[in-house]
């Protein structure tokens, strides 16, 4: 991996850059410095503690303004405060950048001088030697060199020279953003002479002042200071404070695996791939809760992962790199500890039971991280779960060469270095703007279009919020809400927003019928609801439809045992609707055959099944659609790529689960001739006659239907 950017620790320049969402909120900021009229020394914050990207967020407001710039409507400059040490050399460096900044202005270039004089006069006691450039050049002042200032510049009113300092800039048709970065950076003192510069002689027309500081801390530094002030202090002179834009962890997330990925190499192994999802959920999110953090971690690994990279599981390594980071106390209490946490319980002599040991490393750690610590110390050292293991388990541990096993513990101790919710604002626009289905449904579209790093869109965040809000939402408002989701449903159920594994909730469909129920099932009875509904289904889209009405016609399906599956009163539609709504469906998938559009369905098997069981004892329409199909090379390669199935595993105490590509055949025989369907596939597989992709579908679906044949075959043998 050539060419990597080893220790890049500097913030980002441009929105392109933007790994964890501050550039929409650079850009909100710049807007509103741009719109703000006739300022006199308004100074803006930006609040946020160290690594938290403030100068990254600077950076992306200047890129922001630099239309204005270039216009020269605006002009930016840079005061680096802690270029200076020292009150005094603070103040002259304030006023040679406040001279820089308005030399241009022939009235300033005399004022700013004269009101420089008069101050610097008044100042204690300055440095050994400080140079002043303000007002041109000066030379250089020595300590105790005040004598030569009053003799030279005589006594002038400050005010005086202020008010026309003060019209001089009032009258310009340009403005200026003095940036002040890294206040953080300053002694105490010095950071508070800052602010005191800019409440008296930085009070000055068309002149906007951008701060960036801890606020935490900016606030205890006044509390020492000025005692009887406290916030009161800062609130005098910040007339805006914004927090940074915190990432999520799901953006922290990916930018990690991201850092892991270009430093140590993607996992081509599935079952190493799922390992090392499980170790990172468990031993490594935790942990990174800032750009920073991730910065840190990829600097660390850019060093210690190349001497072991041969050596070393990455889950494991990059689990002790965060360790090292971040649990440095215990990282170096487990190095001491080999023949105590590597193996299995079963493979020593213990004369330290491992939760006892546990116990032991985890005391000195702060109470709240101790169930973090905890759980990755079981990941990376099963010896401390209470899990008995089969026979050639350390083996197994040995070939992936993890830490647990003994022989290749050193081997990690070798180097000694080492991202859903919606804003509070547009949920409320959500729920207030409920009842305009035009509204909702462009909500809803740009929300799908809104896709995040993870490749999930906002979707599942509208719809969740609406449930959660949904005692907010007013009564009238219920029907076109309901009825715009109706209409849009198929367009907003992407795939990538389906959770997967034992955790996971199901797709959009399913957020949709938690929504629905949560908005009918406890503010309509049963024939408001029915009314409801009916009139939502007239424009539903076909697979939305499809599934609303196969859910409201099962809660009336008697189980197995003879009861009712669902209480009347708890049912989506009455009874008495239900063949309405059987005809609703079975009418929609007659227009889809009509236009052609059911093959390209995306719920075409579902579809399939449901119109089979819709039409209970008479399926000739079925029957003679999927065999017109089966006449068209086209039809079968999509029949094909339909039925082509991808199953998520995940086994109890996996974080994450795995993707298998299968044939869903089991039940196809119910549909068509399952002979002729593979004796048309396979001629196909053999021919040109259909386009590239079509054949690739082709080949997928007979490659995965032959492995479960050969699966079956194998079981039925041993």
């Amino acid at each position: 991996m050539a060419n990597q950017n080893y220790f890049n620790d500097a913030p980002i320049q441009t929105p392109e850059d933007d790994r964890f969402g501050i550039d929409a909120f650079a850009q909100a900021l710049a807007q509103s410095i741009t719109n703000i009229d006739s300022p006199v020394g308004v100074t803006i914050a930006l609040n946020g503690s160290w690594g938290s990207g403030k100068s990254s967020a600077i950076n992306l407001i200047r890129h922001h303004l630099g239309t204005s710039e270039k216009a020269g409507s605006l002009k930016i400059i840079d005061f680096k405060s802690w270029w200076f040490r020292g009150e005094e050399a603070l103040t002259l460096a304030f006023l040679q950048e406040i001279n820089a900044t308005l030399a241009e202005t022939a009235d300033a270039k005399k004022l700013v001088p004269r009101l420089s004089r008069i101050l610097l006069r008044a100042s204690p006691v300055l440095g050994p030697a400080v140079n002043v450039a303000t007002g041109g050049s000066w030379g250089v002042l020595v300590s105790r060199s005040m004598d030569f200032v009053q003799t030279f510049f005589p006594e002038e009113s400050v005010e005086e020279i202020f008010a026309q300092l003060s019209e001089s800039l009032r009258e310009q048709d340009r403005r200026y953003l003095v940036i002040i970065d890294d206040l953080d950076r300053l002694l105490p003192d010095e950071a508070l002479l800052v602010f005191r510069l800019l409440k008296s002689v930085g009070r000055l027309p068309n002149i906007i002042y951008l701060l960036a500081f801890d606020r935490n801390q900016a606030e205890r530094s006044v509390a020492r200071r000025y005692p009887s002030e406290g916030p009161h202090f800062l609130e005098k002179i910040v007339q805006a404070s914004f927090d940074i834009p915190s990432p999520t962890q799901n953006d922290l997330n990916g930018a990690v695996l991201a850092e892991i990925e270009e430093r140590c190499g993607s996992s081509k192994d599935e079952s190493e791939l799922l390992r090392f999802m499980n170790v990172f959920y468990d031993a490594v999110s935790p942990y990174i809760k800032s750009p920073r953090d991730v910065t840190r971690l990829s600097n660390m690994m850019a060093v210690s992962w190349p001497p072991v990279a041969d050596q070393v599981d990455k889950a494991d390594f990059v689990a002790l790199e965060v360790m090292r980071l971040f649990e440095t106390s215990l990282y170096n209490s487990i190095r001491n500890l080999k023949d105590q946490i590597c193996g299995t319980r079963s493979s020593y002599d213990e004369k330290e039971k491992p939760e006892v040991l546990l116990e032991r490393l985890l005391g000195p750690l702060p109470e709240a991280r101790r169930q973090t610590a905890s759980t990755a110390l079981e990941r990376l050292f099963p010896r401390f779960e209470n899990t008995r293991y089969s026979d050639g388990t350390l083996e197994q541990w040995e070939a992936q060469r993890r830490v647990c096993a003994e022989r290749h513990f050193d081997s990690y101790f070798r180097m000694t270095i080492g991202e859903d919710t919606l804003r509070s604002e547009e949920i409320e626009e959500l729920v207030q703007g409920a009842g305009n289905a035009e509204f909702i449904k462009d909500k809803f579209r740009r929300a799908s279009l809104s896709i995040r790093k993870s490749g999930t869109s906002k979707v599942p965040i509208l719809l969740e919020e609406l449930t959660i809000h949904s005692i907010r939402i007013e009564e009238e408002h219920i029907q076109p809400l309901v009825t715009a989701i109706f209409e849009i449903a198929d367009d907003i159920n992407r795939p990538e927003d389906e959770d997967r594994g034992i955790l996971g909730i199901g797709d959009n469909y399913l957020r949709i019928h938690w929504l629905i129920r949560k908005l009918t099932l406890h503010r309509f009875d049963s024939a408001d609801r029915s009314g409801l509904f009916l009139r939502a289904c007239e424009d539903a889209q076909l697979g939305w439809l499809i599934d609303f009405v196969s859910s409201a016609l099962d809660e009336h399906n008697p189980r197995a045992d003879g009861s009712s599956s669902r209480p009347a009163e708890m049912c989506l539609v009455d009874e008495s609707h239900t063949a309405r709504l059987k005809g609703m469906a079975l009418g929609a998938i007659e227009a889809a055959v009509n236009d052609d559009d059911l093959l390209d369905h995306p719920r075409l098997p579902y579809i399939l099944f449901r119109w089979r069981d819709l039409c209970e004892d008479n399926p000739a329409d079925l029957t003679a659609w999927v065999s017109e199909q089966l006449l068209n090379d086209v039809g079968v390669a999509k029949l094909a790529k339909a039925f082509t199935s991808e199953s998520w595993s995940q086994s109890v105490g996996d974080r994450v689960s795995m993707k298998k590509v299968g044939a869903a055949v089991d039940s196809l025989g119910d549909l068509m001739d399952l002979a002729v369907f593979r004796s048309r596939l396979e001629e196909l597989e053999q021919t040109d006659r259909i386009d590239p992709q079509l054949q690739t579908d082709v080949s997928v679906f007979l490659k995965a239907w032959r492995n479960k044949e050969q699966d079956k075959s194998r079981r039925a043998s041993s």
